[in-house]
């Protein structure tokens, strides 16, 4: 009974391991490179990105390659939207939903096409597929969730939190010896 029980614990361990290697990460994720959190949120392109807004940020706006690395190996297997697209007249004008400038792409083998024909392209995905990951630029409505990004507000430091604990602690003892002083003039 005991090895079995050793057996079952081990099996679980391993598919656990094994099962959450490339998984999509269910709370938010934050890399120390760009201070900023991450997190898949659901929905066609425009409600992914309404999603991403009530997280306080947008879909991802991938600035490098570095940044891009980072999604690979943090995100794993996946297809959804980033915060890339082509909102005007003019097509191959893409811009970011949170205002940054364009300084990386990662289109995949000939894209942009704006759909080759078909329905007009203005949204962009994102592939990952191991190491290697594209984009491409789609419908609206290709995929079902996307990556939100937002900035974090950095953890305060343990020091930080010891010197306003003893702050307030300050404070409290100051209110002690206040309402000492009160009651010894009323008594007196």
């Amino acid at each position: 009974m005991k090895k079995l029980y050793k057996l079952l614990i081990a099996s679980v361990l391993m598919f656990g391991l094994t099962a959450s290697a490339n998984a999509i990460p269910i709370g938010p994720v934050f890399n120390p490179a760009t201070g900023h959190s991450y997190q898949i949120v659901s929905g066609d392109w425009f409600t992914a990105e309404s999603n991403a807004i009530a997280l306080g940020g947008h879909l991802v706006a991938i600035n490098d390659q570095a940044e891009q690395d980072w999604l690979e190996a943090n995100i794993g297997f996946y297809s959804g939207w980033i915060g890339l697209t082509d909102p005007g007249e003019i097509d191959g004008n893409f811009i970011w939903t949170s205002g940054e400038a364009v300084t990386y792409t990662n289109w995949a083998s000939g894209e942009p096409n704006n759909g080759a024909g078909g329905p007009e392209e203005d949204f962009v995905g994102l592939s990952i597929s191991g190491p290697n990951s594209s984009w491409n630029d789609t419908t609206p409505f290709s995929f079902t969730s996307g990556i939100a990004e937002w900035s974090s507000t950095p953890v305060p430091e343990p020091a930080t939190v010891a010197l306003l604990g003893i702050g307030l602690a300050g404070l409290a003892g100051a209110e002690v010896r206040r309402r000492r002083k009160k009651r010894a003039v009323d008594k007196g």
